[in-house]
């Protein structure tokens, strides 16, 4: 899970065998960050692809007072419509692609060689401290020593 920027909030280890959709809750308890109640009129968003068209995820973003923006799958009645008409869901999907690929800058995650998931996590769990730490940090004006 990214913000609107891309920073990783939360990261939740699965099995590539296992539907992102399956995980949707444990990834929105495993941010870490108290998020502060919304105002009044201010409403929280969800974007999520079309992978999370289901019934589920979308009564679970309900349940937990979020806005859930998920593309209709094409169906045989139903197909997409053309990229340039204006009923189309807009594509959000590159946020978190640009997280993946900060995440892809660190050769011990892009190839998984560690066989326990502790150890894995860990790792991504380090990595998305040091990309919160490049994104968020003031860039401080390097000084000289004049002698």
């Amino acid at each position: 899970m990214t913000d609107a920027k891309g920073i990783p909030l939360a990261v939740v280890l699965s099995g590539a065998n296992r539907h992102d959709s399956k995980m949707l809750m444990d990834v929105l308890d495993a941010v870490v960050i108290a998020v502060p109640p919304p105002e009044e009129e201010e409403q929280r968003h969800l974007l999520l692809d079309r992978g999370y068209d289901t019934r589920a995820c979308r009564a679970l973003a309900e349940m937990e007072g979020l806005v859930a923006h998920i593309p209709k799958r094409a169906t045989k009645q139903e197909p997409l419509p053309p990229p340039s008409d204006p009923d189309r869901h807009p594509p959000r999907r590159w946020v978190v692609e640009v997280g993946h690929s900060w995440f892809n800058r660190f050769r011990r995650i892009l190839t998984r060689w560690d066989k326990r998931q502790e150890l894995y996590l860990g790792f991504v769990e380090l990595a998305s401290c040091l990309i919160i730490w490049r994104k968020l940090a003031p860039v401080a004006p390097i000084r000289t020593l004049s002698g």
